[in-house]
């Protein structure tokens, strides 16, 4: 699932756009001022190669299958109720077509709702498994910074160029992977309302890919 990667990578690589400072700020005398040493850390890589990446990504990625799965069967269903509605038009009477057509409506609005809360699900599940991820990840990165007497680290999808051969991203996720093995991903988002939308039959939703 690349885009549940990419959005992980995404939420850790912006934690590290302007740098992390780990040391405390040299003092304020331009003469004595020593050259920042700089680290740098593969997040795309740790965020797809980590333990507890890969334990996110995999249950994501059975939910949504699950989702699936779920509301395919509902939709399959709404379309041969709509097939079977249609070829009672011409039999019954016009105020109880109505009326049958109303209910149909019903249903259809109700799974409309229900595909946007496991939208939401997902969303929130996958909010939820960074804001256990991150902060384990920030500071394995601060103290290895530390250990390497770098003053800034950066990400290195961000940087073009360096000569600088620094590179802690082999210890920390070493170290990532020892304090943090798995993430239980928590797919119980709040409920939220959701308007009713409009007469058209919801496709099943799928995964992006």
């Amino acid at each position: 699932m690349r885009s549940i990667v990419k959005g992980l990578a995404l939420s850790v690589g912006l934690a590290l756009a302007a740098g992390i400072t780990v040391m405390p700020p040299a003092p304020a005398h331009a003469a004595e001022a020593e050259p920042a040493t700089i680290a740098f850390v593969d997040v795309p890589r740790i965020m797809r190669d980590s333990a507890a990446a890969k334990s996110v990504r995999t249950q994501l990625e059975r939910q949504e299958k699950a989702y699936e799965a779920e509301i395919k069967a509902q939709t399959d269903k709404l379309r041969a109720d709509e097939d079977a509605l249609k070829k009672q038009r011409a039999s019954i009477a016009a105020d109880a077509f109505a009326a049958k057509q109303k209910e149909f409506q019903g249903k259809v609005d109700a799974l409309r709702q229900q595909v946007e809360r496991r939208r939401q699900q997902m969303s929130f599940a996958q909010d939820d498994a960074m804001k256990k991820l991150e902060p384990v990840f920030n500071q394995i990165v601060a103290e290895v910074a530390k250990e390497v007497s770098a003053t800034i680290v950066l990400d290195t999808a961000r940087v073009l160029v360096s000569s600088n051969n620094l590179d802690i991203t082999e210890t920390v996720m070493s170290r990532l992977d020892a304090k943090l093995p798995s993430i239980t991903v928590n797919f119980n988002a709040p409920a939220a309302p959701v308007a009713p939308g409009g007469g058209a039959l919801p496709p099943p939703p799928r995964p992006n890919k």
